[in-house]
């Protein structure tokens, strides 16, 4: 099982397909209407673990953001576990699981106001930033079912800003024929 935690889910089913696995992949998650668009969720956790043989149906557990404040957290999931409600399927491990240094690459944020939002993102993943969350900025929490059918009204970070490749980036969107806040 490849390591897909944090990934955007369309890059993740990818990743396990490439790993050989042709069957389908169980996805938990995606709101009131599931997952429409792939690309718009990300995987916060998965099962089984990276590195383990995948026996049966991966799950991949989504949401629009992860909670990144728990690293402390994901290091301690690593570790075996003698949890007695742990899932009791057979899991082997093929190789220890190796912590991967943190990234330190970074880019220089675009201006991406006025942009399609589908346009952003591909522009935002051209520069290797794969963690994006988009807010509706009228407020009303609308989803974002077809990307390319709304338009980036702000951002965060600023444009010009040098930004690590592992910070999360915000764009204000609404739709195409309407006025930005």
């Amino acid at each position: 099982m490849p390591d897909v935690e944090s990934r955007r889910l369309d890059i993740a089913l990818s990743d396990i397909k490439r790993a050989g696995f042709e069957e389908d992949v169980e996805v938990v998650g995606g709101g009131t209407f599931g997952v429409v668009d792939e690309s718009a969720w990300k995987v916060c956790k998965q099962e089984p673990s990276a590195g383990t043989t995948i026996g049966s149906a991966p799950r991949l557990m989504v949401d629009r953001s992860c909670d990144d404040g728990d690293s402390d957290k994901a290091a301690d999931e690593s570790e075996p576990q003698d949890d007695n409600t742990a899932d009791t399927k057979k899991k082997v491990r093929t190789k220890p699981k190796v912590e991967k240094p943190a990234p330190v690459e970074t880019f220089t944020m675009p201006a991406l106001v006025g942009a399609n939002l589908q346009d952003a993102q591909d522009m935002l993943q051209a520069l290797d930033s794969f963690l994006l969350t988009q807010t509706d900025a009228t407020g009303m929490e609308r989803f974002q079912v077809l990307d390319s059918g709304w338009k980036v009204c702000g951002q965060r970070p600023r444009a010009g800003a040098e930004v690590p490749v592992e910070k999360m980036v915000e764009l204000f969107v609404v739709k195409l024929h309407e006025a930005c806040p």
